[in-house]
């Protein structure tokens, strides 16, 4: 406390879980005093992800935290293996050579690690409090007001809260979110992966299918559920054992029906959450409190990391001025929107029903097998290596071409001309709904970079 008996510290980071904690360790290594606000003690209720890709593991390299994940039991994992479906060889996807292993590691064993790594640190301080306001001076935030009514300034508040932010409500900043569907995620023992060391993407069912290893001897299952499925335990176990267990190979198949007639298993909602800016003058947001994807693709902790990494370099080179948070702002995007992209539209495509989503989901797998160069760029896209919209669209632009091209010969082969004519202009609509959301979240970003430099000149 100073003088007055208010805390001052350099930055506030607003929650204490995954992308706080690392906030807190990037912030540090900056050489910023960091105060964390989180008043849980233990792991937050409800599934978190588990999985970082190897541009994420790279970083809590950087920021002291990798050896703490890896004495908790952090698995390597490999890259991804993608089935079809339960009687076809899956398309294995490594990360490429360069990028290294990614981590998997149970989600609240992952905080503990952080928790440790930070709380130890000089210049860090973990407080069991919660943020129930900003404090502002002029129309700049300068801290935050906790639950128990003191007031803690700083130069930076950090927005660490989560998908459903509450600081992010307290800075204005709008938001968009879509409910997609719901997750069941059984914890599974023993080596039951159809390939060990990789997560294993299976389709086939009314949701894709995503297991992994989470541990020495452990594997999740995440399970796409649609929303509109019914609701109540008995319910939706019976849902899992007649359109779910069939799709499976050996012995996942049989791991997760006997999981299914045990106890209780964690559920999760899975929003797309989207947000045009996370910037204001003194305040930033990171991690899913600046917006969320699928978890099928797994990018999210990844994503928060990058966050940490970004805002950290800003903040050296600029201190905590407006232009530094506005140069966070921008990067992060660029970023963030490819992440955003790739996640909707594997989703779509591998959930999808109709005759354009099969299609293209034939034409992904086709494109896959046939092609290293297109396992090897939907990989860097996927993982974060490679964080160009561009990129996605164009490795998308050739799917599609795949798929349209094999949706005539299949119907020239089997002589149903009227089938080509009634699946190619829904293959088109699906990929041109894809490619319009990809044209908006690029204008969207051009169009805050456009507005950010116009309020910029004229402050």
């Amino acid at each position: 406390m100073d003088a007055t008996g208010l805390g001052v510290t350099d930055a506030v980071v607003v929650g204490g879980g995954f992308a706080g904690l690392a906030a807190a360790a990037g912030l540090s290594s900056a050489g910023l005093r960091v105060t964390v606000l989180e008043p849980r003690e233990g792991p937050p209720r409800g599934f978190r992800g588990e999985l970082i890709h190897p541009p994420g593991a790279r970083l809590t390299g950087t920021f002291g935290l990798e050896e703490g994940l890896l004495r908790g039991g952090a698995e390597p994992v490999r890259g991804f293996a993608a089935f079809a479906s339960p009687d076809q060889p899956p398309v294995l996807l490594p990360y490429s050579g360069a990028s290294g292993f990614g981590l998997g590691l149970e989600h609240g064993e992952m905080l503990a690690a952080f928790r440790s790594a930070v709380q130890g640190r000089r210049g860090v301080d973990v407080v069991a409090a919660r943020a129930e306001d900003v404090v502002r001076g002029g129309d700049r935030v300068r801290g935050v007001r906790t639950d128990r009514g003191e007031e803690i300034r700083a130069d930076l508040v950090v927005g660490a809260d989560g998908r459903h932010s509450r600081l992010r409500g307290l800075l204005g900043l709008p938001t968009r979110s879509t409910l997609l569907s719901y997750s069941i995620v059984p914890a599974l023992d023993g080596d039951v992966l159809p390939q060990p060391g990789f997560g294993n993407v299976l389709l086939g069912a009314p949701g894709p299918i995503l297991a992994y290893p989470f541990g020495k001897g452990r594997v999740r299952m995440v399970i796409d559920v649609p929303s509109e499925a019914a609701q109540g335990r008995d319910a939706i176990a019976a849902l899992l054992r007649e359109r779910y267990v069939p799709v499976l190979p050996e012995p996942l198949r049989g791991a997760l029906r006997r999981a299914l007639e045990g106890g209780p298993f964690a559920g999760a909602a899975n929003h797309a959450i989207s947000t045009e800016s996370c910037a204001v003058p003194g305040a930033v947001l990171v991690g899913d409190a600046g917006g969320c994807s699928h978890p099928l693709t797994a990018t999210g902790m990844t994503a928060a990391l990058h966050d940490v990494k970004t805002l950290a370099d800003c903040l050296r080179a600029g201190g905590a001025t407006d232009a530094a948070l506005l140069s966070y702002e921008k990067r992060r995007y660029r970023f963030v929107r490819a992440r955003e992209l790739f996640s909707q539209a594997l989703y779509d495509v591998f959930r999808g029903d109709g005759p354009g989503p099969r299609a293209l989901r034939d034409g992904v797998f086709h494109y896959w097998r046939e092609s290293d160069r297109a396992r090897r760029a939907s990989m860097d896209i996927l993982s974060g290596d490679d964080s160009s919209a561009l990129s996605f669209a164009s490795e998308y632009c050739r799917v599609v071409g795949i798929s349209g091209w094999g949706t005539v010969a299949s119907a020239l082969r089997r002589r149903e001309i009227r089938s080509a004519a009634r699946n190619l202009p829904a293959l088109l609509a699906a990929a041109g709904d894809c490619l319009g959301l990809a044209v908006d979240k690029v204008r969207s970003t051009v169009a805050m970079e456009r507005t950010r430099r116009l309020e910029t000149a004229c402050s």
